[in-house]
């Protein structure tokens, strides 16, 4: 609603569909304070079906009026998608019990039609904050959602829960079933978001799936999670079983304390941003002043510039986590300690994030849900391909044409996966002369992970820059600004290894190592 923002906008000086963002996910605050206070606090551990529903009907009403306040009229859209994916749903169960594959695959492929065209009528040449933002986050949600529908025909172990959950489940007439990953990783060892109970033998409730897919704090920039997680947590409340008020209260400060740190450390990153980061815009890479700088200041600011494109993400993503914190829906138990831990919906993990030394240290740290998501839903189904790598492509290319139509999306991930195929090969290469020396000497370590920091670095703020910039003919103009220097170098690396060295030879130890 930007006749409430534009004023506000005009005061700070702050872009007003940015500062609409940001206050959209600011409100989720007091919101979950509310929610807390009329249901959890000083409330006991079971939970009666009425008030589950009470519970439900607050997230409901609360988030479409968050989505109203972001999105004005056009919060049709998502209304549109959700009912008609329900809608394709419902008319499966009804008519095609025994073959869900039709409801699921009607779903996907209605979501990424109706995205798609929002991407196609609403695109600009600019990096756009509007109702395509929060349905790309929809779209995943209820693809996800088809999915998990799908898999309930075919799972048939029940999982035995709390009591309590047990009860909620019977009187809404809903049935758990276990994802055949169970059967390969112990549950402890499987994300919060995407746990092994994600299959769903019967349709839910319409009115908790219209409230999951507008949950307060994560319709608008995600997290993505199962609809299995949000149903439990409507049916438990898991800080209250204590029993005790001295328990109570250590939970709830607990709470707080991982609250208060998602929100500084946003108010840091987002500071950040706006202080600094505003003088490294990704358009100053295209103008004739950076081009007649030297041209080691030149790869400075490009790097720069690619660090801060990442930047803003991790100051979004870490105020939304303090706000599903504060829902308590991301609490994960406790740990060796007995400290109540709540990162369990983290979708960026900032120290290791910012220390990270290769790419799969990144893509455990940096929107972590959502390559949850892509993970269990498009990586493990491209299994009938039979080869990693090519799974690992077309789970890339997915999220490519998830982000939108420009071609630089395209280029951005292609350029990722080329950098991790050159990591693949340069440990292949580097690390058995590497690791007689580091295993025995501590500076020798220490010398290496620094360079594998600032390769790693370097390459991801490379690579990045180009997402930013949208149009293939900006990134064309900011990459011969630097010489195109890092394509030379995945090229050279490729060739090097490809028809100059050796091929490496694997010992059977080797081989038993990598299987």
């Amino acid at each position: 609603m930007p006749f409430l923002t534009s004023p506000i906008a005009w005061i700070t000086g702050i872009p007003e569909p940015t500062l609409r963002l940001l206050m959209t996910l600011g409100l989720a605050y007091p919101i979950a304070r509310v929610y807390n206070q009329m249901y959890i606090r000083g409330k006991g551990p079971i939970v009666s079906a009425a008030t589950v529903t009470e519970r439900n009907m607050f997230i409901l009403l609360a988030g479409l009026g968050l989505s109203l306040f972001f999105n004005g009229s056009t919060i049709y859209h998502s209304l549109i998608t959700v009912a008609v994916s329900y809608g394709v749903l419902y008319l499966n169960e009804r008519f095609m019990p025994q073959n869900r594959l039709y409801g699921a695959a009607a779903v996907w492929g209605f979501n990424a039609i109706y995205l798609l065209a929002g991407y196609y009528f609403t695109a600009t040449d600019e990096y756009d904050v509007s109702w395509t933002m929060p349905q790309c986050i929809l779209c995943l949600r209820l693809m996800g959602f088809g999915f998990d529908y799908y898999d309930g025909a075919t799972s048939v172990v029940k999982v035995e829960g709390p009591e309590a959950t047990k009860k909620a489940e019977e009187a809404t007439d809903h049935q758990t079933t276990v994802r055949p990953t169970e059967k390969v990783k112990p549950p402890s060892n499987l994300p919060l978001s995407f746990a092994s109970d994600t299959p769903l033998a019967i349709l839910p409730d319409f009115s908790q799936v219209l409230a999951y897919c507008y949950f307060p704090s994560a319709f608008l920039v995600g997290p993505q999670f199962s609809f299995s997680l949000y149903r439990k947590w409507l049916s438990t409340t898991p800080l209250q079983e204590e029993g005790n008020a001295v328990a109570q209260e250590e939970a709830e400060k607990d709470q707080m304390r991982y609250v208060f740190r998602c929100l500084g450390l946003a108010v840091v990153y987002l500071a950040i941003q706006q202080g600094i980061g505003g003088n490294y815009p990704t358009s100053y890479l295209l103008t004739d002043e950076y081009a007649s700088l030297g041209l080691l200041r030149r790869i400075w600011i490009f790097m720069v510039t690619g660090k801060f494109v990442y930047n803003k993400y991790i100051g979004v993503w870490m105020l939304t986590e303090g706000a599903c914190a504060y829902f308590g829906i991301s609490y994960e138990g406790k740990d060796g300690q007995g400290r109540h831990l709540f990162g369990g919906l983290a979708n960026a993990l900032p120290l290791q994030f910012e220390t990270s030394t290769s790419i799969d240290h990144v893509i455990g740290s940096f929107n972590i849900n959502t390559n949850l998501w892509v993970k269990y839903y498009v990586f493990k189904r491209l299994k009938f391909l039979g080869n990693k790598q090519l799974s690992q492509f077309g789970a890339l290319a997915f999220l490519a044409i998830w982000h939108g139509f420009h071609i630089n999306y395209f280029t951005t991930f292609f350029c990722e996966f080329s950098v991790t195929l050159c990591e693949s090969v340069l440990r292949k290469r580097l690390l058995p002369t590497v690791q007689t020396y580091t295993k025995s000497n501590a500076i020798a370590l220490v010398a290496w992970k620094v360079v594998a920091w600032c390769t790693c670095s370097a390459s991801l703020h490379y690579c990045v820059v180009q997402f930013d910039l949208l149009k293939a003919s900006k990134a064309f103009i900011a990459y011969k600004n630097v010489y195109f220097l890092g394509h030379f170098i995945l090229l050279g690396i490729f060739l090097v290894d490809k028809f100059v060295l050796r091929p490496v030879v694997r010992t059977p130890k080797d081989k038993v190592k990598a299987n």
